[in-house]
């Protein structure tokens, strides 16, 4: 059982870690803005696929690289059962 005083010291160092953390993420978040973010940004070609996990067979894309490997696979905003 910890006491009030134990409570405070808990408290706050969760207050200073969420401050820290929020910081940091507003400091991210302009880095990500900067035009050299923009440089890095590698070209994907998007080609359509389904999943074959469940039964519901759910539409998605596949994103690849130049090289032809895939990079990124997302569902199909249009399919009702992709998530």
């Amino acid at each position: 059982m910890t006491n009030r005083r134990e409570f405070i010291k808990i408290s706050l160092y969760g207050a200073g870690a969420l401050a820290t953390g929020s910081g940091g993420y507003g400091l991210l978040k302009n880095i990500a803005a900067t035009p050299v973010a923009s440089k890095l940004r590698v070209d994907l070609d998007r080609t359509p696929t389904y999943c074959e996990v469940c039964f519901w067979k759910c539409a998605g894309w596949v994103h690849k690289d130049e090289d032809g490997q895939i990079k990124k696979i997302t569902g199909n905003d249009l399919d009702p059962n992709s998530n």
